[in-house]
């Protein structure tokens, strides 16, 4: 059974590891860690009103501008209105 609790410990203990290279590494490398940021116009055509989210990066601060895939499902679904 000792041996188990040593090899869980070592694990945890890896996983801890692992967690802080993540953190600390660069986000290219690891991903970006996304918040809400507001909103942007779509721009799905001169008579939109849609909103796309905008996130920030709370590690390095980079901005997708409302390029991401919520985004890209409103503009699609409007698109598919304003077709309709």
């Amino acid at each position: 059974m000792a041996d188990l609790s040593e090899r869980l410990e070592a694990a945890r203990a890896e996983v801890a590891r692992l967690e802080r290279e993540i953190a600390q590494g660069p986000c290219r490398e690891y991903g970006h860690q996304w918040q809400s940021h507001g909103g942007s116009n779509a721009g799905c055509s001169k008579d939109c009103c849609c909103s796309v989210p905008v996130n920030v990066c709370a590690k390095c601060g980079d901005c997708d501008y409302g390029d991401n895939q919520e985004a890209d499902e409103i503009r699609r679904n409007c698109k598919d209105l304003m077709d309709g």
